[in-house]
């Protein structure tokens, strides 16, 4: 254990100035070890807004940046320019940290060059049956249409670009071909300082897969560590799922994304069609029962 309680890393979060910040910030302040600042950047009409619920938080150095723009990519980056640790943890303003998940990552990270690192969410996140491990012939004809021969690979980008994640519980660590962008440790000259969202969603679809492929093209090697714990604040997810106009707009907007990073990356632009056609019929089947 460090005698001294302050790591040398810096979180960064952008956030929109929503309730959650405090949350996110309380579990930072909850830890059993504390990191050196904390940078928070929300955009300029919402700065007062953060600095009173910031003023809450004695024990943690805070410092808050204006951003002329909404958008989460941007204000991250902007947040990575005004670091001063070696170590910098991206977070998103709804991930709340386990007491000892900083501690854990700046241990692993230390000394390491080439490595991105990243907890597990200990909150059970709700996939359908589609997406989980094929226990029957269907199952399995579907991620060998979606990933050839691979198939279903938890941790790994499909051929259509679909990014599945880990449902089984592991001890140590595990390469990953992606992490999620809720909370990933770097060092801090790995950093990627150039907005690299080509699109004004309002929310940034898909961008942690994104991201984790533009830092594998600078051979950083990403990292899943499952003694490193977070969860997410439920009461920020956005629930559209009654709402079919919405639905079909994010499903969209999804599909724009994932388009891109399968034509920049070479993946298969066919499976990705056949992803979201059986994506598109499973929706509106799920309508037609209702």
């Amino acid at each position: 254990m460090l005698k001294n309680k302050i790591l040398p890393v810096s979180i960064v979060i952008p956030t929109l100035g929503k309730k959650n910040i405090s949350s996110c910030l309380k579990y930072i302040n909850l830890g059993s070890h504390l990191p050196k600042e904390i940078i928070i950047v929300v955009p300029i009409e919402n700065f007062h807004k953060v600095r009173i619920q910031s003023l809450f938080f004695k024990k943690i150095n805070i410092k808050i940046i204006r951003s002329n723009k909404k958008d989460q990519v941007y204000q991250r980056i902007l947040g990575f320019k005004n670091t001063k640790s070696k170590y910098i943890l991206q977070l998103d303003d709804d991930v709340r940290l386990g007491k000892k998940c900083l501690l854990k990552l700046y241990e692993f990270i230390q000394g390491k060059n080439n490595i991105a690192v990243a907890p597990k969410y200990s909150d059970k996140v709700s996939l359908s049956s589609i997406y989980h491990y094929p226990n029957s012939s269907l199952l399995k004809i579907y991620h060998w249409l979606l990933n050839s021969k691979k198939g279903y690979s938890p941790g790994t980008v499909a051929l259509c670009g679909y990014n599945y994640s880990d449902e089984k519980s592991y001890s140590g660590f595990k390469f990953h071909e992606w992490l999620s962008g809720g909370a990933i440790m770097h060092n801090k000259k790995n950093i990627i300082l150039k907005n690299y969202y080509p699109f004004n969603f309002k929310r940034s679809i898909c961008e942690d897969v994104l991201h984790s492929f533009l830092l594998r093209k600078k051979n950083i090697n990403l990292i899943k560590l499952f003694s490193a714990k977070v969860n997410a604040d439920e009461s920020s997810r956005i629930n559209s799922e009654s709402n079919f106009i919405m639905v079909i707009k994010n499903l969209y907007n999804e599909f724009l994304i994932r388009q891109y990073i399968v034509r920049k990356f070479n993946l298969s632009i066919f499976r990705l069609y056949i992803y979201y056609l059986i994506y598109l019929v499973r929706i509106l089947l799920k309508f037609l029962k209702k």
